[in-house]
C-alpha cells in the first residue's frame, strides 16, 4: 500500500516520471520474459495500460484510444502473432485459433464487468462501473483472454480495496477532510471523501492487475480457472 500512496500521492511532474520509470520498466520484463513477436505485443498493451491510467488518474474517464483502439490493436495482433494466446507458430489455423481466443476475450471481458455494473446499478440506485472501464476490460481481454479479462475484473477490485484502504488511512492520518491520494468525486461532480455515494478511478487498478497478469501471474491463475472450467 505504500507503493500505492506514494505513487498516487505525487504531483503531476512527479507522476508522470514515476509512469516514465513503469513503463520503461514494463518493457523491459516483456523483452526479458518473451521472445521477440510476443513481447512487442506486450509492449502495445503495456503502453495502452499506462496511458489509461494517467488519463484516468486526472480526468475519471479512459478514452476510447484505449479501450476501442486497444481492443482493435489486440485483435490484429492476436492475428498477427499467435503465440499471444500460446496457439503456437504462425500457421493459418494457429492465427485463426489466436484471433477466437482474442475475440473472445472482448467479449467476455466487456460483458463482464457491463452485467456487474448493470446488477450493481439497480440494487444500488446508481452507476457503479463507468462505460470506459467495461471497454477497458474488453481491451484487456483482447491481448490476455478471457482469463486475463476476468482476472483484471476481480485482481482490479482487490487492488482497489487495497488503494482506498491506504487513501482513507492517509486521510486519517493527515487530518484532511478530503482523499487526496485518490480523486474521489460526489456523482455531482465535487471533491468529496470516500463513501458509497462517491466515484473514484477503478481503470488504474484495472490496469495494475492485468499488468501483473501478463508478465508474471497468467500461469497460475490460467492453472487455477481451468479447475473450475473442468467442472462444467
Amino acid at each position: 500500500m505504500n507503493g500505492i500512496a506514494i505513487l498516487l500521492g505525487l504531483g503531476r511532474p512527479g507522476r508522470a516520471w514515476a509512469f516514465a520509470l513503469v513503463t520503461a520498466g514494463a518493457f523491459l520484463a516483456c523483452w526479458l520474459e518473451f521472445p521477440a513477436a510476443k513481447a512487442a505485443c506486450g509492449c502495445v498493451l503495456m503502453l495502452g495500460l499506462v496511458g489509461a491510467t494517467c488519463v484516468d488518474l486526472d480526468q475519471m474517464i479512459i478514452p476510447d484510444l484505449f479501450t476501442v483502439g486497444l481492443a482493435v490493436a489486440g485483435l490484429i495482433l492476436s492475428a498477427a502473432v499467435p503465440s499471444l494466446h500460446g496457439a503456437g507458430p504462425p500457421l493459418a489455423f494457429n492465427c485463426l485459433r489466436s484471433a477466437a481466443s482474442s475475440a473472445l476475450g472482448i467479449a467476455i471481458g466487456s460483458s463482464l464487468p457491463l452485467w456487474a455494473g448493470l446488477l450493481s446499478e439497480l440494487a444500488l440506485g446508481r452507476e457503479v462501473l463507468g462505460f470506459g472501464d467495461v471497454k477497458f476490460l474488453g481491451a484487456i481481454g483482447a491481448f490476455c483472454g478471457w482469463q486475463g479479462a476476468v482476472f483484471g475484473f476481480f485482481g482490479g477490485a482487490l487492488i482497489g480495496a487495497l488503494a482506498l484502504a491506504a487513501a482513507e488511512l492517509h486521510r486519517r492520518i493527515s487530518g484532511g477532510g478530503t482523499v487526496r491520494l485518490l480523486r474521489v468525486e460526489t456523482p455531482s461532480g465535487e471533491v468529496g471523501k470516500l463513501g458509497l455515494s462517491t466515484h473514484f478511478p477503478f481503470g488504474p487498478m484495472i490496469a495494475a492487475a492485468a499488468g501483473l497478469y501478463f508478465l508474471a501471474l497468467h500461469p497460475w491463475v490460467d492453472g487455477y480457472l481451468a479447475r473450475y472450467l473442468a467442472l462444467f
